[in-house]
């Protein structure tokens, strides 16, 4: 198996540079007080050079993967606990569907079925909880929007500048102590810039009350949807006409996520002003939010700001309130 095969095959992606120690990161590990850095997913050891760089005498590695020249540990399957050390890692990706497609679901099926998380860097997660108390980890940042556990977080740091080599997984740092708290003392950063906490952006969350019609991936219905953004900032998610896609409707799927067609009980007459109404919520929504409970999308725009998804979810809300917001102005 070749290096990159490999490292694809055990999820196993590098970092490149310390993007990620940002101040209140490397804060955080300092004030834990902990005298040993330990990355049980230790790969090139990138991440445990850096703590050698800001003070830390002691460090412990442990990997899957023998040719690294680690102490041999599946830390998928057990962490062992070592006093007074922080865990500084960057653990495996690899979703169940992911695994299936790259046909390795055979290799990694132990991990899924024994734990029911659909991407091993949830089981990771869960593993490096139950081994310590200081946890520091780079991990997909589709995790704000998962229902993993949140109580022991002590703040998320999403990096827009991406850290890796060889993939563009959009990615966040989270940061975990022993004691359980609210999600509004969760802090939330975005390239070292405080934004809110948790709390407050879940408490702005859109939630559809799906009780009006909208049908999706419908090549005859009237309203268009580009459900990500593109590299070109003046071009991002937006509702538009259904001809205004200028796109092979033989391409909208069931399963189409990033351009479909909408069907919904708007009238003619009124199609262009309820879809301004729709790209109208969906601005102010994402600026009230800054951007962060839109599904990261791999890579950035041309200004350096990341690509987001709108889930078929929140679109629905957004079609919801706008339709009520158009049924009380009449």
């Amino acid at each position: 198996m070749n290096p990159k095969t490999k490292k694809r095959g055990l999820g196993q992606y590098f970092t490149k540079e310390k993007i990620w120690l940002k101040d209140n990161i490397k804060t955080f590990i300092l004030n834990s007080g902990c005298k040993i850095a330990y990355d049980p997913f230790a790969g090139s050891g990138d991440l445990l050079r850096a703590m050698e760089e800001i003070g830390f005498k002691e460090t412990k590695g442990l990997d899957i993967d023998e040719d690294l020249g680690w102490e041999y540990c599946d830390s998928l399957l057990n962490i062992p606990s070592t006093p007074n050390a922080i865990i500084i890692t960057n653990p495996p990706y690899l979703s169940n569907y992911s695994a299936r497609r790259r046909h390795i679901f055979d290799k990694v099926e132990k991990y899924f079925k024994s734990s029911g998380y659909g991407n091993l860097y949830l089981l990771a997660l869960a593993k490096m909880l139950e081994a310590q108390e200081y946890i520091v980890a780079i991990v997909p940042e589709t995790f704000i929007n998962s229902s993993f556990p949140k109580g022991r977080l002590v703040s998320i740091n999403i990096l827009e500048e991406n850290p890796f080599d060889e993939t563009e997984t959009p990615v966040c740092v989270l940061c975990f102590d022993g004691t359980m708290k609210s999600t509004h003392e969760v802090k939330v950063y975005k390239n070292e810039h405080f934004k809110s906490t948790l709390g407050a952006l879940e408490a702005k969350r859109l939630h559809p009350r799906n009780d009006l019609y909208f049908r999706f991936n419908t090549p005859n219905g009237k309203i268009g949807l580009r459900a990500v953004d593109t590299t070109d900032p003046r071009r991002r998610i937006s509702f538009m006409k259904r001809e205004d896609l200028n796109y092979d409707m033989s391409g909208i799927k069931i399963s189409s996520r990033v351009i479909t067609v909408i069907d919904g009980d708007v009238e003619d007459g009124k199609l262009s002003i309820f879809l301004e109404t729709c790209n109208h919520i969906l601005e102010c929504y994402r600026e009230d939010t800054d951007d962060i409970l839109l599904s990261p999308f791999k890579g950035n725009m041309k200004n350096g700001v990341r690509r987001r998804r709108l889930d078929y979810e929140t679109c629905r809300a957004i079609l919801e309130k706008a339709s009520r917001q158009l049924e009380m102005n009449r």
